[in-house]
């Protein structure tokens, strides 16, 4: 998002600069050739008059003059101020609006015939020229002088008026590029402003982030803390019962049992009842160091988990369980394949296991129901007692039973929930995949 108002702020600013020079530009192109244009009218504009005015006066002191000994000078100069004003009304052509084309075709066609007026002057005799003089100056010369500079200045007028008019076009188009401008500038602006904001949100959310993380890391960290000092209280708390076990059961077991040896010895020579006795008593401890070794061993993995299966081995641990604490567990599976993998077995063995013991050690149930089932590829784990059960919410931490039977399901990309209210009970529910293919094959190879 941040991206995205970036670009478009710094897309806007290009564009509003790449507007700004065009405008700018094509602003001072149209003042450069509207000048240029008006000093082009004026300077042919009076160019013109003033040919008008010199042609006025050299045929003025051409009908003044009483001899024609000088016609063919006065005729030559005629001819090129015609030719020089000819130039110059070629140009206003290119100079003029096509608005002020009448006009010029008009100043055009006066000053022609003007020249036209002026042709007849170099055939008279220095008679009819003095006759005639003063009558054509009057009538043709300053009649047609007149009207020619009159159109000239009507063509100046209108050229300033035309510019008058270009000029207030060109003041609307720079009053309309300062309001674009600002139209864009207020635009930028807050375009700015909201990305501002949403950058300081962003960051502000960032730094709560990060923030909350940390709690999280310190809490995760003091949380790791404890739970490793449960781990080393729980194994010292485990090596302490099982020495306690060999101490107390295997230890004085085989202790007996060797003053029996030892007695057996010494009635080598005794009578057979007496003999037969201390080997009774001999076997009966040797059969009991090898229970209390079993017990043991089957407390800390159960060989029937291997060897006769899941199903077996939880059953066999809801009766052990019920044998010592006295609770009722009612136990129920269905459909597990013989050839469960090892782990998923071991999980769901420890997963009840820690189950019972936490509904022994807090729930104060009457009863406990295990479901262990198998079906479209998923294990599902069910342990619920009827005991006095809690709320998660105000549960500070956990142990490490739970954390124990979390990170199982979990390494084998299942699911562990638990749920409890007060005084309805507590229910442990896993949800653990597994490979169909697997099932199937260990189901064929069965059958």
């Amino acid at each position: 998002m941040l991206l995205i108002g970036f670009s478009l702020l710094i897309g806007l600013i290009g564009l509003t600069g790449i507007g700004a020079l065009r405008r700018a530009g094509g602003a001072y192109r149209d003042i450069s050739a509207l000048n240029e244009r008006y000093v082009r009218t004026e300077r042919g504009l009076n160019a013109v008059r003033g040919g008008i005015y010199m042609v006025g006066v050299l045929a003025r002191d051409y009908l003044l003059d009483p001899s024609n000994a000088h016609a063919a000078d006065y005729r030559a100069q005629l001819l090129a101020e015609r030719s020089a004003m000819e130039e110059e009304m070629r140009q206003l052509e290119g100079a003029v609006q096509s608005e002020n084309r009448p006009e010029l075709d008009r100043l055009r066609k006066e000053v022609e015939g003007y020249w036209d007026a002026l042709d007849p002057l170099f055939t008279w005799t220095p008679e009819e020229k003095a006759l005639r003089s003063w009558g054509f100056l009057r009538r043709e010369v300053l009649r047609r002088r007149e009207a020619a500079s009159s159109l000239a200045r009507e063509i100046s007028l209108l050229a300033q008026t035309n510019l008058q008019k270009q000029r207030q076009e060109i003041d609307e188009r720079q009053n309309s590029m300062a309001s674009f401008m600002r139209r864009m500038l207020t635009i930028t602006v807050l375009l700015g402003i909201v990305i501002a904001g949403i950058t300081v949100l962003r960051m502000t959310r960032l730094e709560n982030r990060s923030e909350e993380e940390r709690h999280r890391a310190e809490a995760a960290e003091q949380e790791l803390r404890r739970l490793s000092r449960q781990l080393v209280q729980a194994q010292e708390a485990e090596r302490k019962s099982i020495s306690r076990e060999l101490h107390d059961e295997v230890g004085q077991t085989l202790t007996a049992l060797r003053m029996e040896l030892r007695s057996l010895q010494e009635l080598r020579t005794a009578p057979k009842a007496e003999f037969d006795e201390h080997v009774d008593g001999a076997k009966q401890l040797t059969e009991q160091s090898i229970r209390a070794l079993k017990d043991m061993a089957m407390g800390l993995r159960p060989s029937m988990l291997d060897d006769l299966g899941l199903g077996s081995a939880v059953q066999w641990q809801a009766r052990q369980f019920s044998k010592h604490t006295g609770i009722p567990v009612n136990v129920d599976v269905d459909g597990i394949p013989p050839g469960l993998p090892e782990r998923h077995r071991t999980c769901v063995y420890r997963v009840v296991q820690e189950a019972l013991t936490n509904s022994a050690r807090h729930a104060h149930a009457k009863t406990i129901r295990v479901d262990v089932a198998a079906k479209s590829g998923q294990l599902s784990v069910a342990v619920k007692d009827d005991g006095v059960g809690f709320d998660p919410a105000q549960v500070r931490g956990r142990g490490l039973g739970l954390i124990g039977m979390q990170e199982r399901v979990m390494e084998l990309g299942g699911e562990l929930t638990l749920a409890s209210q007060s005084l309805k009970g507590t229910a442990v529910l896993a949800k653990i995949p597994f490979e169909e293919a697997t099932r199937d094959a260990s189901s064929n190879s069965a059958g």
